[in-house]
């Protein structure tokens, strides 16, 4: 814009024109309204610049709350140039960022926060996880992200670092419809990298087919189980090639030079006002983006040598190359009467697709012989996550009742998914001469060596409806809302892998050489007998699947909650009260390849997870002045293993590569928490804050490494005996002026956590849980021992720090930030036999954004990502565990307002 913001609407002007009608008091919503029937408040102008007003327009809410929150607004995330809502977390106080997809509070792990949509709980569709991956959920349909760091009784039990709500755009109060489009590059795509030729429909996010399981594979499956797809001896030699032949071997890989990223995205709304003093309005938006990344990949595998000589006995060197296609669709609609009664319904579509193919050098200690015979090892992973929402909810102020009775009520319900077709593994021999040059290169006949093949599905379905009623109490120095309210959620969960294997040493010597798949496997060579060992083609196959990969599983929550919202003389703030949570849970694994229930029904029983629990909650804010508050919170809150934590299924971590399995007898976690915050609000948006928090927790879940078989590193989730974190937040925001008035539309903004953590996991203790728990895991032993059973917890930084600097022109044209965001070395993979924990060591992200306002209605933006250049390091001994190369991301966008 080339002017001086003027409209009380605007980006700039919004949270001052809030600021000149409400003041700087935390009045609640029914103080408010009753002043406003008292007194017609004329048109308030406000007068600005962009400056500051992306950082300030939600300070008034987060004053205005009983609970230690932080709130991120849409126009913050814009300027920072996050495209999704787990990049913008990062920006928030204590938080950091964990795979690119979870939020760990106050330095607890995913597990210990909880996911809300619209105040509404939904599914994950990631089976390795508990909450919702939040990089599902683009920047395009967020209105703000509120993360509650204390609880309060309406919120959800399940609460230990935070509550994170994603709040989707409403409906507009004008006619609005705007396009946008970009493009973007990453240093690291300079590379070539590999790649193979998917499915037709791989642009769109979907497979077409071409990686599903074949139908001959599945109804062998259904017909005979696992032996059957083994093979016996009335397989005939013709059966067996149909079925090699079934697979998609169109694979290679083939160099590829990658594609620059590009995204477009429209919005559409309305609203029409009637006579009748009623309101009818939508809101539609869709989304689409497809990025392509290369990057070098090195991962450590099964630490060994000892302390004096720590080596790791298997070690990969690869190449990445990875397609992402993200896409979305969101359809509000809303009637409001009278302003004391309004309807919304909200639809969502949220998609993401990702295909990576990894290749490189594979060395493992008991097999390679460096410059004689080598490996190289080949993987694919192709995954498709969806998640599909309704919400139906209501507010209804009853005016005439009383002082007022206020009710909102809602229902939802959420369908998430992932589908990974045909996630493929292949190994190969490299044989070199004398003189140093390869010479043969074939599949890998190591025995035990096989192409492993799977295929995973899972299907979670959710409802959830509730409601809230509240009523206030008006007299002289005082001001209370009591508020009551119920709750519902029930989910269920379908899951299923099938693991399946092609035996190298099954296939000749001659026709297994070479270094691509779809030249190995041809028609020509699976229809030629001599590719067989085997006259009949027998001992090809082997099916890895396992009791328990197919499984159903449902949890259920009922819950009721009564708090008090008290105000005495102004100053004075207490808010308080309970919450009831009755929490069902049950796993049941199947058979593999069949309907039959793997437990008996009184098994079964004794499985399930039921617990009662009344969590209180006490909030005390004293106000001395309209500028300053001192907040005291204190409760107790609960966190339950989730489906995955009480299956002793394995699965794969996607950030170590480790196998992880749960603790049928896990227990809950209990924890105290105490939160104490100052606030100072001063004029034109410029704040500081300090908090101190304390958590202590009695059974921790945590992660525990083991030695598994072959060597292959195991995480069990299992109860430690105690743990406790701490800590202390600042946090701020000021314009420049007080350097010098030239100055005054620079600002800085920026927040940093000091804290510390400790868990005792109870391994020298024989009778402890944890011990009960590795017993029950193992056979009753425990295969090795833990090197530091009092330690921080896992995921926990120590210090998270961010800073902003920003710029907004006089003319209101142009905008500029410069943002940093940093967080201290944390634990990934405790350490066994004496080695040290696996340690992420610290990541200093350095991005800057420009925008540029050619007019009222267009935007053109730039932004420069990873300036630094670092890299994704995790560190055990000195050595790499995994590391990850980032490079830096140039992109530009346009949008326009029609």
């Amino acid at each position: 814009m080339k002017n001086k913001q003027t409209s009380a609407f605007k980006v700039g002007g919004l949270s001052l024109a809030i600021a000149s009608i409400l003041g700087a008091s935390a009045l609640p919503f029914s103080a408010i309204a009753q002043e406003s029937e008292d007194e017609v408040i004329e048109e308030v102008v406000a007068t600005g610049t962009r400056l500051k007003g992306t950082a300030t327009a939600v300070l008034q809410e987060r004053q205005n709350q009983a609970f230690v929150a932080d709130i991120l607004g849409a126009e913050q995330i814009s300027r920072t140039g996050d495209s999704d809502a787990a990049a913008a977390l990062r920006r928030v106080t204590g938080l950091t960022l964990v795979d690119g997809k979870f939020i760990y509070v106050r330095g607890l792990g995913e597990r210990y926060s909880s996911t809300q949509l619209n105040g509404m709980t939904v599914p994950s569709p990631d089976p390795t996880r508990s909450v919702v991956p939040l990089d599902l959920f683009p920047s395009s349909i967020i209105e703000s992200l509120n993360v509650q760091k204390s609880f309060s009784p309406n919120m959800p039990g399940h609460f230990g670092g935070g509550n994170v709500n994603i709040r989707t755009k409403t409906i507009p109060s004008e006619f609005t419809f705007q396009l946008s489009g970009g493009t973007g590059w990453n240093t690291e795509n300079s590379n070539d990298g590999y790649f193979y030729s998917g499915g037709g429909d791989d642009w769109t996010g979907r497979d077409d087919g071409t990686r599903g399981l074949p139908s001959i594979i599945s109804s062998a499956l259904a017909e005979s189980g696992s032996e059957g797809f083994e093979g016996d001896s009335s397989r005939t030699l013709a059966e067996t090639q149909d079925i090699l032949n079934a697979f998609n071997w169109d694979i290679g890989p083939d160099e590829k030079s990658v594609d620059p990223d590009f995204n477009i995205g429209a919005t559409l709304g309305n609203n029409y006002v009637f006579d009748n003093e009623s309101v009818l309005g939508f809101l539609a938006t869709i989304a689409y983006s497809n990025q392509w990344r290369v990057t070098e990949e090195q991962l450590g595998n099964d630490i060994g040598g000892g302390q004096e000589n720590p080596r790791f006995t298997k070690y990969r060197d690869m190449t990445s190359t990875e397609q992402t296609v993200t896409w979305s669709g969101m359809f509000n609609m809303g009637y409001e009467y009278n302003s004391n009664h309004k309807i919304e319904l909200v639809n969502m579509i949220l998609h993401d697709m990702r295909d990576r193919l990894r290749d490189g050098s594979y060395y493992d200690d008991s097999e390679t012989v460096e410059g004689v015979e080598e490996f190289r090892r080949l993987d694919i992973i192709f995954e498709e996550r969806e998640m599909v929402s309704s919400q139906l909810k209501g507010t209804h102020n009853f005016l005439q009742l009383g002082n007022g009775v206020f009710f909102d009520w809602y229902a939802g319900t959420s369908r998430a998914s992932r589908q990974a077709p045909d996630i493929l593994e292949v190994t190969f021999q490299q044989f070199y001469d004398d003189s140093g040059a390869l010479e043969l290169e074939r599949l890998d006949d190591t025995p035990g060596t096989n192409i492993n093949r799977q295929y995973q599905m899972l299907d979670d379905a959710s409802d959830t409806y509730g409601f809230n009623v509240s009523t206030p109490f008006f007299g002289k120095g005082y001001d209370i809302e009591v508020k009551a309210g119920f709750d519902y959620f029930e989910k269920t969960r379908d899951g299923n892998n099938i693991d399946l294997a092609i035996r190298n040493f099954a296939i000749d010597d001659d026709l297994k050489a070479g270094s691509r798949i779809d030249e190995i496997f041809t028609e020509d060579n699976i229809y030629n007998p001599d590719f067989y060992v085997s006259s009949t083609g027998s001992s090809l196959f082997q099916d890895n699947t396992g009791e328990g990969d197919k499984y159903s599983a449902a949890s259920k929550l009922t819950a009721g909650y009564f708090m008090v919202d008290a105000f005495f003389n102004q100053k004075f703030r207490v808010s308080g009260g309970a919450r009831w949570e009755e929490f069902q849970q049950v796993s049941i694994p199947y058979v593999e390849h069949s309907n039959e229930f793997a437990d008996t029904i009184e098994e079964i029983a004794d499985t399930i997870y039921a617990e009662d629990d009344i969590l209180p909650s006490l909030a005390f804010t004293y106000i001395p002045s309209e500028e300053t508050q001192y907040r005291l919170n204190i409760s107790q809150t609960v966190i339950r293993p989730d489906l995955r934590d009480i299956s002793s299924t394995f699965f794969i971590d996607p950030l170590t590569e480790f196998l992880v399995r749960g603790s049928p007898s896990l227990v809950e976690t209990e924890l105290t928490n105490v939160d104490f915050r100052w606030e100072w609000y001063m004029s034109q948006g410029n704040n500081i804050s300090v908090a101190l928090f304390y958590k202590d927790m009695e059974n921790p879940i945590e992660m525990v490494q083991f030695d598994g078989g072959e060597g292959v590193p195991q995480l069990l989730t299992a109860n430690g005996e105690e743990g406790e974190l701490y800590g202390i937040e600042f946090e701020f925001l000021h314009d420049l002026s007080f350097v010098d008035d030239s100055l005054s539309n620079f600002f800085i903004s920026g927040n940093m956590t000091l804290s510390d953590s400790e868990v005792t996991i109870g391994s020298d203790d024989q009778h402890s849980l944890f011990s009960q728990q590795a017993r029950e895991a193992y056979g009753g032993t425990i295969t090795a021992t833990i090197t530091n059973d009092q330690r921080r917890l896992v995921g926990h930084s120590e210090w998270v720090a961010n800073i902003q600097m920003g710029w907004d022109s006089s003319n209101g044209e142009h905008s500029a930030s410069l943002v940093y965001n940093a967080f201290g070395e944390r634990i990934i993979a405790p350490g066994v036999r004496g080695f040290e924990d696996g340690i992420e060591n610290p990541f200093h992200s350095l991005d800057v954004v420009y925008t540029y306002y050619p007019d009222f209605n267009t935007t053109v933006k730039f932004k420069f990502q990873n300036l630094l250049g670092e890299d994704k390091e995790i560190e055990q001994e000195g050595l790499l565990l995994r590391r990850e190369t980032v490079g830096t991301t140039i992109s530009a966008s346009v949008q326009y307002d029609f």
